[in-house]
């Protein structure tokens, strides 16, 4: 009697925890970041940029495993470029990497809400990119791609003089109306007056710049521009905004047949032809771009990371083609060059 008493008792007791007992789950480990990158196809400085981040980026951890990594290689006109930032965000990604002007301008262009890290861009404040060199943007900074364009005017002016200046563009490109600004108040820094070759004028006065509007969207539009200017201009800039390098060695090659020298900001094209540039090394971009995503994926906020600007800047000489165009570059100018090309 009393066992049966113990035992009721006993089941009684344990009834509650067997009835309300409910298993908790396990909380699911966090996802690794995911990170997009918009990597514009047929761009070669783009690629060496991307490999030396990619050293950096490997390096990368966290404590829900390695960042993972989404790549999108579009074509380079605003509604690919527009489309791919699209797709990163629908996706999710946790921070987007874009490469040159055109993909930097296409995104901010875009609603995001995660941060955004550019690369190999010009003139990052001028486009409206971050407020200045010394703070990011809001959920935006990145690597300033261009070393100071005035350099470049000087060793034009000291080489070739005054005169005009083709400059290749998309006149509907929202980036374009920008480099033409701050191309102009550049050389106009100089000081010199194409009106009146070899005068020395107040800053301002000076407007040395023939503004060349083209078609962007074929490979022959460039060059077909430069030609119908080319009794008006004496130089030609090659800029960044140029789509693939099938449009770069479209204008270098009219410019060879042309005689017109041709200055850019473009890694490698003194190589290929042009006369002089001034260019910022693509495998310290790509370790500086690198050691933003780390920091951002650690948590710090875009507009406490200054835009970095890279240190190694080389200015290249193509002393064959100042040769063939009939160019005498002086010995203050070569002295100051870090690299020849003969």
């Amino acid at each position: 009697m009393h066992l049966k008493r113990f035992i009721r008792l006993l089941v009684f007791s344990l009834l509650p925890a067997i009835c309300f007992h409910v298993p908790v789950a396990e909380s699911a480990a966090p996802s690794p970041p995911l990170v997009a990158v918009i990597l514009p196809r047929d761009n070669a400085r783009f690629q060496l940029i991307h490999t030396a981040f990619l050293e950096r980026f490997n390096k990368i951890t966290t404590i829900s495993g390695k960042p993972r990594l989404y790549i999108q290689s579009p074509n380079s006109d605003q509604m690919s470029l527009r489309n791919s930032i699209r797709k990163a965000n629908a996706l999710g990604a946790d921070l987007v990497v874009v490469y040159g002007t055109r993909a930097a301008v296409a995104a901010k262009q875009e609603d995001f809400t995660e941060p955004l890290i550019f690369a190999d861009v010009f003139e990052p404040v001028a486009m409206g990119l971050v407020p200045s060199l010394t703070r990011g943007g809001n959920l935006i900074t990145g690597v300033v791609g261009h070393a100071p364009v005035q350099t470049l005017l000087k060793v034009l002016q000291e080489t070739v003089g005054t005169g005009f200046l083709g400059v290749p563009m998309e006149p509907k490109h929202p980036a374009a109306k920008v480099q033409v600004d701050v191309l102009t108040k550049a050389a106009c820094r100089r000081g010199v007056s194409a009106e009146e070759p070899g005068k020395i004028r107040q800053a301002g006065d000076l407007c040395w710049m023939e503004v060349v509007p083209t078609d962007m969207q074929s490979p022959a539009g460039a060059a077909k521009a430069l030609k119908a200017a080319a009794g008006k201009i004496n130089s030609i800039y090659l800029s960044d905004l140029m789509p693939s390098d099938m449009h770069v060695a479209e204008v270098l090659q009219f410019a060879g047949e042309a005689g017109l020298p041709v200055i850019s900001q473009i890694p490698g094209t003194a190589e290929q032809g042009a006369f002089v540039t001034l260019e910022t090394d693509p495998e310290e971009q790509g370790q500086l771009l690198g050691e933003i995503a780390s920091r951002l994926i650690d948590g710090e906020l875009p507009e406490d990371i200054a835009p970095m600007v890279p240190r190694r800047v080389s200015l290249v000489i193509n002393l064959d083609v100042a040769k063939k165009i009939g160019i005498q570059v002086p010995f203050s100018v070569l002295s100051q060059t870090t690299r020849v090309v003969r």
